[in-house]
């Protein structure tokens, strides 16, 4: 028996991102989706959502937006954070369960099932790249307090002609063995042309200072393979 809160209701698909994420992360790939970004980032995962932590270490009302199965939730709550979870998908929000005491709901990035102005931080890993970045950042600007935080990370495609042919390369190994793990095979095959289609780096930079956000940042990691986009609501 676990004592997560979760919330659970009919979700309005309201951009076309979600399509993907829907053929993404399923119900055949919830309860293997742990050990699959530990594995298929070698690590790296675990290391990002460390650094998105310390990106909120003064906050305190936290709204994880896309938690998935609740590594990032967890992580947060772990570190004294009073932290909110919601996701698209129930099966992944049913794994989150498992992980202890966790808030989750069940809903989308751009209608966001919350009060105004009751968090002072929301983060988001590996959301960015499938949502209405424009209504995300406005609905966040709703429900943060002044001095919130947002923290945005996600995949990107690397720069450097030479990192970029290795990263190319890994993704045509990941395309062989989705023959062989047939729940992600989707992931294994689409999942690098969703991030080289994607501009979510600029788009949300952009974003975040047309509505009026401050000091907001990009930050690339992991030979670029990755990057946080950080803004203040004043």
């Amino acid at each position: 028996m676990h004592n997560s809160k979760l919330c659970v209701g009919r979700i309005l698909l309201a951009h076309s991102g979600h399509a993907t994420a829907r053929k993404f992360f399923t119900s055949a790939t919830a309860a293997s989706y742990d050990s699959c970004v530990k594995i298929t980032t070698f690590g790296q995962d675990a290391a990002w959502k460390r650094e998105i932590v310390q990106h909120v270490a003064r906050s305190n009302a936290v709204l994880d937006l896309a938690c998935g199965t609740g590594i990032l939730t967890s992580l947060l709550r772990s570190a004294g954070r009073q932290v909110v979870g919601l996701d698209l998908t129930e099966e992944y929000l049913l794994q989150a369960a498992k992980k202890g005491d966790l808030q989750l709901s069940q809903g989308t990035a751009e209608v966001l099932p919350f009060r105004s102005g009751i968090f002072d931080a929301m983060v988001s890993s590996y959301l960015a790249k499938y949502v209405d970045i424009d209504r995300v950042v406005q609905e966040c600007w709703r429900v943060l307090q002044p001095g919130g935080v947002v923290v945005f990370h996600d995949f990107t495609c690397p720069s450097s002609p030479a990192i970029n042919g290795l990263w190319k390369s890994y993704f045509s190994i990941l395309r062989f063995f989705g023959t062989f793990f047939k729940s992600w095979q989707a992931v294994f095959t689409d999942l690098d042309n969703v991030i080289i289609q994607s501009r979510w780096v600029d788009d949300t930079k952009d974003a975040l200072c047309r509505l009026g956000f401050q000091d907001v940042t990009a930050r690339y990691y992991t030979l670029g393979t990755s990057a946080m986009v950080v803004g203040i609501k004043p």
